[in-house]
């Protein structure tokens, strides 16, 4: 790093943590040795209880580390660094990234390549628990259909360069996406009550309604370890909840009023069916997320029309246009009935949720620490 140099923006990279002293050792030197002039790195410790402060007061004392009291999860704790942060942008990353060198020169340079980009990402591959980088993907951006499910672009695709042209996505995973400051000023950070998962759908649906563009970068790559973080703490139900709270908040957020006339019923007929699913198949605890979730977003309904209103004042693109980046059918139907076509266990796994934000080879997780 030479934050001396000016020719290049400042970068400021935000780095969240909670309880992951191994993955920070593993992955933060690739951090380091990027091959760019100008960027800084600042990890944003939520309240761990291991001796994951302690490892980089001592190894990486040139990195700015933020402590907070209490986890603030991967929205609130991005949002905490954001303060602390002098770039021009913002590199949002997750604590199991090993990042190739070239990874943030590729990416500054698609972002100023237009004004209208707002928001890059890249290609992400697999590396293994032992640190076999593999020639498989594990997103090149993401997708979402009208109800805001997404879906990793060639996610378990063995990476045959399918994917390689530079393109526009829905959004971008927060696990590696590159935000410029001026959009956040505009937009906002992540909503701080979603705590984790879709957060990073609703930042970049917020910058798309602003007017700006999100794309992938495909030449600039990264390995992300599977599994790390979220999927090995907390349980299917609790992560469903999260899922489908937030995602009911986004749509009332980001939606016009017009569009959630059209959509709601649709929406509610869909949930109605996978809660009479569970409770067939004797999966009460995901009946009872989904029913949390709804009654969260009723008591929470005031703050979220408040936020609905400023949003659409400040939109300056329809959701006519919003929705030709979108799915119309739903991924949920479509991964139902591939299980039902072939019964296969994954299929089975992603339709419960498991992988509400990135499909696993292994399990599933946001792997953003939370």
């Amino acid at each position: 790093m030479n934050a001396s140099l000016n020719e290049v923006p400042l970068v400021s990279v935000i780095v969240v943590n909670h309880n992951g002293r191994d993955l920070l050792a593993r992955f933060l030197p690739s951090i380091a040795k990027l091959d760019y002039d100008n960027y800084e790195v600042i990890v944003v410790d939520n309240a761990s209880t291991d001796d994951s402060v302690s490892f980089v007061t001592n190894n990486y004392p040139y990195f700015k580390l933020i402590v907070n009291t209490r986890n603030l999860g991967t929205a609130g704790g991005s949002n905490y660094g954001i303060p602390h942060a002098r770039g021009e942008y913002i590199l949002f990353l997750s604590n199991d990234m090993e990042l190739n060198p070239s990874l943030l020169r590729l990416m500054v340079q698609t972002a100023e390549s237009s004004p209208d980009i707002g928001i890059c990402t890249c290609k992400m591959r697999r590396i293994t628990p032992e640190g076999e980088k593999l020639s498989i993907l594990d997103s090149v951006g993401g997708n979402v259909d009208i109800f805001g499910f997404p879906s990793a672009r060639g996610i378990n695709e063995p990476d045959e360069g399918q994917l390689d042209a530079m393109s526009e996505v829905f959004f971008s995973f927060g696990g590696a996406m590159l935000i410029k400051r001026k959009a956040i000023d505009a937009i906002g950070a992540y909503d701080p009550e979603f705590f984790t998962l879709a957060d990073d759908i609703d930042l970049c649906w917020r910058a798309r309604l602003a007017g700006y563009k999100i794309v992938v970068q495909p030449k600039a790559v990264l390995y992300h370890r599977v599994s790390a973080t979220l999927g090995t703490k907390f349980s299917r139900s609790k992560k469903r909840y999260w899922s489908e709270r937030n995602t009911f908040r986004m749509l009332l957020k980001n939606c016009s009023s017009s569009t959630l006339a059209e959509l709601l019923p649709l929406y509610f007929g869909l949930l109605m069916f996978e809660m009479a699913l569970f409770l067939v198949l004797r999966k009460t605890s995901l009946t009872i997320a989904y029913l949390r979730a709804m009654l969260w977003n009723l008591y929470n309904f005031k703050d979220t029309w408040t936020r609905h209103i400023a949003i659409q004042e400040r939109r300056v693109v329809s959701d006519k246009d919003i929705q030709k980046m979108m799915y119309r059918k739903s991924f949920k139907i479509k991964i139902l009935k591939e299980f039902l076509e072939t019964r296969k266990d994954m299929s089975w796994r992603i339709y419960f949720g498991e992988c509400s934000k990135r499909v696993r080879l292994e399990e599933s997780s946001d792997d953003r620490i939370s």
